[in-house]
C-alpha cells in the first residue's frame, strides 16, 4: 500500500501512545482507528514525547524534589507496615503453637 502518510496531530499521538501503554488499546487497534501503520504507532511509543502537566512547568525544582522524597517515604512506610504485619502474624502463630514445638 503506497498511500500518502496521514498526518496525526501531536496531541492525538500522545494520547494514543498513553492509552496503549495503559493497556486500553493494542498498537494494532490504535493503528486501525487512526488509519496508520502499526509501525508508526510503535514509533510513538518509543519516542520520549509525553504530555507535560502545568505543575511540572510551574512548580519549583525544590518542590518537585520534596514531592519525590515524600513519595519515597510513603513507599518505605508501606513496606515497613507490611513487614510489621508479617512479623505480628508469625509471632501470633508461634505463641499459638504447642509448647516445645518451636
Amino acid at each position: 500500500m503506497n498511500s500518502p502518510r496521514r498526518h496525526i496531530h501531536l496531541g492525538t499521538r500522545l494520547e494514543t501512545a498513553e492509552r496503549v501503554r495503559r493497556g486500553e488499546l493494542t498498537a494494532r487497534e490504535a493503528a486501525d482507528r487512526l488509519g496508520v501503520r502499526e509501525a508508526e504507532v510503535a514509533s510513538w511509543l518509543a519516542s520520549g514525547e509525553r504530555p507535560v502537566t502545568i505543575d511540572e512547568v510551574v512548580v519549583t525544582a525544590e518542590a518537585r524534589r520534596l514531592t519525590r522524597r515524600a513519595e519515597r517515604l510513603v513507599a518505605l512506610i508501606e513496606e515497613a507496615d507490611a513487614a510489621i504485619r508479617e512479623m505480628t502474624q508469625r509471632l501470633g502463630r508461634a505463641r499459638g503453637a504447642p509448647q516445645g514445638a518451636e
